[in-house]
């Protein structure tokens, strides 16, 4: 039976099959049919001053099969693309429908409370993740990969705990992808500060944050939580970040202030332009929420609220598009340099992220023996 399993996912995530829906998506799409998409973006042409941003507000659901997922992955990014979108932002657990390719799984989930409900006493949620693991990995990276390269478009793919590769170690991690508009590897990121939950499950957090050229922009990619840490965004403006990007999935109630904590104030604090792509909806019996946004520095939005643009519901499927401008980024942070106490950031941040470090694994590990985990945020 196990044998069978392994044969049935290693069907469904078949990298070719799924770059020939992605292929057929584009053919019968009539939007683009008379469209040089990605003619902006080749590496041949001058790199443009202005890119237009999208943001996907991504409804949480199950998928099937890896052609079930890159067609949703299509529709969703071809919207995107529809408005003139270069750069196609998903959210934090934009892997999560491929558990759907799990035989049976549909199920569980619907009667669970959360995932360690529907994993019960019998295992793990990283045992999951490892055993979907290699096959998640190929279907996640085939339709992104050729959706980007179908649509002409820069992809950061959001997130999804899956298998990496440190050295002798396979660690589960956070983590997600950046593909160019010729389906090219462009860039891989990882989540840096986990959730008690995650850390429970034994999730492996990364340890740095990398920039990448995306279309002309220097991009930086924090995950969710990364972004209520005023850190992760100063190490980005220090690399020359111009565009942050935070995929997030918040499972609880919509409340602004909460909202707030995030990605909004590191943008005013690192002057930097933002997308923040949110999952929303039910899965698993919690409930996720969010308003996606491109954001600006307050000085550089038309309404001076620091939003470019932003959905206007935090439970519903949206793309959010709008226009940056990195010339005038650059000219605003000249003209209004920011200060950088660097001496006293060397002096007590090792030091307290260390101390940080060892509290949350203690906590993570009490929570383990007490049996109480659960998806919260």
């Amino acid at each position: 039976m196990k044998r069978l399993v392994h044969f049935m996912l290693a069907r469904s995530s078949d990298p070719e099959r799924i770059s020939r829906r992605a292929a057929w998506l584009k053919q019968s799409d009539d939007r683009f049919k008379h469209r040089d998409l990605g003619a902006k973006l080749s590496p041949d042409r001058p790199v443009p001053e202005r890119l237009t941003c999208a943001a996907v507000q991504m409804k949480a659901t199950l998928s099937r099969s890896g052609r079930d997922y890159v067609d949703l992955v299509y529709r969703l990014a071809g919207k995107a693309a529809a408005a003139g979108a270069h750069i196609v932002a998903f959210p934090e657990y934009s892997g999560l429908p491929l558990l759907g390719m799990i035989p049976g799984i549909e199920k569980t989930l619907a009667r669970a409370g959360s995932l360690d409900k529907a994993v019960g006493p019998a295992g793990s949620v990283l045992e999951v993740f490892r055993f979907l693991g290699p096959y998640a990995d190929r279907a996640y990276r085939g339709a992104f990969s050729s959706v980007a390269r179908e649509l002409g478009v820069y992809i950061v793919s959001g997130s999804m705990v899956l298998p990496d590769d440190v050295g002798s170690e396979l660690a589960m991690r956070s983590l997600g992808y950046i593909f160019g508009p010729r389906g090219e590897l462009a860039g891989k990121y990882y989540k840096t500060h986990l959730m008690p939950a995650e850390a429970a499950w034994g999730v492996a957090p990364g340890d740095s944050l990398s920039t990448f050229n995306v279309g002309g922009a220097i991009v930086a990619v924090p995950v969710c939580m990364d972004a209520t840490y005023f850190e992760t965004f100063r190490i980005a403006r220090f690399a020359g970040a111009d565009l942050v990007v935070v995929p997030s999935a918040n499972n609880e109630p919509y409340n602004l202030w909460y909202a707030l904590r995030g990605i909004w104030p590191r943008i005013q604090e690192s002057q930097a332009y933002g997308i923040g792509a949110c999952m929303v909806g039910e899965f698993a019996g919690q409930t996720f929420t969010g308003r996606s946004a491109i954001l600006a520095p307050l000085e550089l939005s038309p309404g001076g609220d620091g939003m470019l643009a932003q959905a206007t519901t935090y439970d519903s499927e949206e793309i959010v598009v709008a226009e940056i401008d990195i010339p005038l980024l650059r000219k605003f942070r000249a003209d209004n340099p920011l200060r950088f106490n660097l001496p006293l950031y060397r002096k007590y941040l090792p030091a307290m992220y260390r101390s940080a470090q060892a509290a949350r694994r203690q906590d993570a590990g009490r929570s383990v023996e007490e049996g109480d985990v659960n998806w919260e945020r």
